[in-house]
Order: C-alpha cells, then sequence, then structure tokens
C-alpha cells in the first residue's frame, strides 16, 4: 500500500510539467547557533520545487480536490470577493528528503535522564503539490520514512562531530533511541496573505505577511497548528521563505507570480508566531505500533515564536531565524531554542 502510495505521488509530481527552471532548497535547523548541542539538535532537508506557468485546469484528481479545498475559484460571492485581483491559479509540486535529529543534553548518559528527550531519529521522503494565486496558497505533503537505526541519525552525528565540529565528544545513548517503525503522514497547509500590504505601498521600505493554519496526520505526527507571520523590508521577494524546517510546509514563491521582483535585490527581515495542538510525536511518545521504555508524554499545547533576516538577489535567496519554542513534553527541564539556515537557488537548466 505505501509503495502504491509513493508511485502516485511520484506522478503526481513529474506531471507538474514546468515552463520554468527548478528550484532547489537546502534548509538546516541546529542548535549549535546558539552554543548548545540537545533536544532538537539537527534538522536537514535537500528539496526541489517547480511550478506550472499557466492557468490550466485541474490534471490530477488531486489537483481538483486542493482546489475545491482551498476555495480558489469558487463561484460564491463571497470567494469573488476574497479573491479579487488574486491572479491565474497556479499548481507546483516537489519532492526533498530530511533528517531530524534528537538528544539528551548529557551526551555521557546511556539513557535519557528524567526531564530530557530521548534519543530519536527520523529520516523520510515528501513528496509535496501545491495550488495557489496571489493571495492564497494550499498545499498536501506525503511523508514516508522511518525511525531507529535506519534514520542513520547516530552515524550522521558521530560523523559530523569527529570531521565537522570542533566537538570532540560523542553521544553514548543511541542504542536507547526510539526504535525503528516505518512512518507514513500526511500533511495539510493553508496560507493566506495579509490586506497589509497596502499600508506601505508608497515607502521604499514595505510591509506584508499571511496567516495560517494547518494539520497533520499518521503514526509520525498528527496535530494542528495556527499560526501568523509579518515581513518588512525593501524589495520584498515574492517567496516568503522562514527557514525553520517544518515537514508539510516547503520554501517556495506562495502569493507572487514568479516573474515580479526575482530579479531584484532584496533585504528583509520577519517575525512570526505559531501555536500547535499535539496528539502524537512519534520522537516523544515512541512508536504507535512497538513498546518503548523511555517515552515521554507530550505537552498538548506548543507555542513558539521566531525572528528573522533574509536577503536575496536574482537567483538567490539566503535566510537566517531563530525560534524560541515552549516545552515539548511534560518534564522537561528547560525550553530549547534553535537557529535555521536556508539557501534557495534556481536550476541553470
Amino acid at each position: 500500500m505505501q509503495s502504491l502510495i509513493l508511485f502516485i505521488f511520484v506522478i503526481l509530481t513529474l506531471n507538474l510539467h514546468s515552463e520554468s527552471s527548478k528550484k532547489f532548497i537546502i534548509q538546516l535547523d541546529n542548535d549549535f547557533f546558539l552554543n548548545e548541542d540537545e533536544d532538537y539538535t539537527n534538522g536537514l532537508r535537500l528539496a526541489s520545487m517547480h511550478e506550472k506557468s499557466s492557468d490550466a485546469e485541474a490534471d490530477t484528481l488531486l489537483e481538483a480536490t486542493l482546489k475545491n479545498l482551498s476555495g480558489i475559484n469558487s463561484d460564491s460571492s463571497l470567494n469573488q470577493y476574497r479573491n479579487r485581483g488574486s491572479g491565474l491559479t497556479r499548481y507546483a509540486g516537489g519532492s526533498g528528503i530530511t533528517q531530524l535529529m534528537f538528544t539528551p543534553t548529557d551526551s555521557t548518559a546511556l539513557v535519557p535522564p528524567v526531564g530530557e528527550r530521548p534519543y530519536a531519529g527520523w529520516l523520510g521522503l515528501e513528496f509535496t503539490l501545491q495550488l495557489k494565486n496571489n493571495q492564497s496558497v494550499s498545499g498536501v505533503t506525503l511523508t514516508l520514512g522511518t525511525t531507529g537505526k535506519a534514520s542513520l541519525a547516530e552515524k550522521t552525528q558521530d560523523w559530523v562531530h569527529e570531521h565537522v565540529t570542533a566537538k570532540s565528544h560523542l553521544f553514548k545513548g543511541w542504542d536507547s533511541q526510539v526504535p525503528e517503525e516505518v512512518t507514513i503522514n500526511l500533511h495539510f497547509d493553508h496560507k493566506h496573505k495579509l490586506p497589509i500590504d497596502a499600508w506601505t505601498h508608497n515607502f521604499p521600505i514595505k510591509l506584508d505577511g499571511y496567516h495560517e493554519w494547518g494539520a497533520a496526520i499518521g503514526n509520525f505526527q498528527t496535530n494542528a497548528y495556527l499560526g501568523l507571520l509579518v515581513r518588512s523590508g525593501y524589495n520584498l521577494s515574492p517567496s516568503f521563505v522562514t527557514p525553520r524546517l517544518q515537514i508539510g510546509s516547503y520554501a517556495h514563491d506562495l502569493f507572487k507570480a514568479e516573474d515580479q521582483g526575482t530579479n531584484r535585490f532584496s533585504i528583509y527581515t520577519y517575525a512570526g508566531v505559531r501555536g500547535t495542538a499535539v496528539l502524537h510525536d512519534i520522537t516523544l511518545n515512541g512508536p504507535v505500533f512497538r513498546s518503548y521504555k523511555y517515552s515521554v508524554d507530550n505537552e498538548p499545547l506548543v507555542g513558539e515564536a521566531l525572528v528573522g533576516y533574509g536577503l536575496s538577489w536574482k537567483q538567490f535567496e539566503l535566510s537566517h531565524s531563530l525560534t524560541y519554542r515552549t516545552r515539548e513534553f511534560k518534564g522537561q527541564i528547560k525550553q530549547h531554542p534553535f537557529g535555521s539556515i536556508l539557501l534557495r537557488f534556481s536550476s541553470p537548466f
């Protein structure tokens, strides 16, 4: 069944023929930006996105379903008002590979101490489809992955600590990590542009932003969230990138058409907040279909705030942010901030 779903999403992704070049995305979350090495200690995504450039009819059942769910091009008078000036409906598809890594604070502990995170790693493939116009974007993402040794989290961390960073210690408790379980998840994400750009229309420094909601269901993550992001800067780019790695949400041109501002120099700052209701997190609660004695109970509500800055020029965009997240599990000793960077660039072919 999982192989069939994977095959369907690959076909859907390849069906999104683009007249423009692909966008490649590299995202890194890590707490070394704050001189720490614990908790959510590393996240890495390598991905690509491409977009249809015409207002074509939905080519697949999934595209048609997305259009109906988002309300884009609906005949209702309310949606006609909302979509006034929205521009063409566009589709974008993409795929990527992501690795997440979690450790306790004490690197010498063979099992996670009380009040600290269990060892956990996750490695997964992502296949995403977005439907958007100049005001709204809706996306659905399928993830197929695994926890445990097959996630390669221990090997990756050991290699980095031995060959890249100046840290000499290796974490000793990976034998107690969340055991292997194949995960399958669906993630839904919706963003809608805030009507604040008109406030600074005649000024050199612009203001814009969006509000968002989303949900995930599966044995990897089951949650729902609400959020808000506001940017301010010169020649604001169309991509609305946030470096913080979020499964189910890709950094891509959201509302504006790709030919608006992509060749201009842009510099900006941004800030955002998000609240998440969490039902299940395999990196905390452990596997659904296997027992795990070091699991912890997740907090049902988690909040976070992020601040950052970015710049873009022609086909390149670079952004950096810091995320401050509230406690994620019962008995967690302290909150854990982390930093993120993102590099996005277009393929020359």
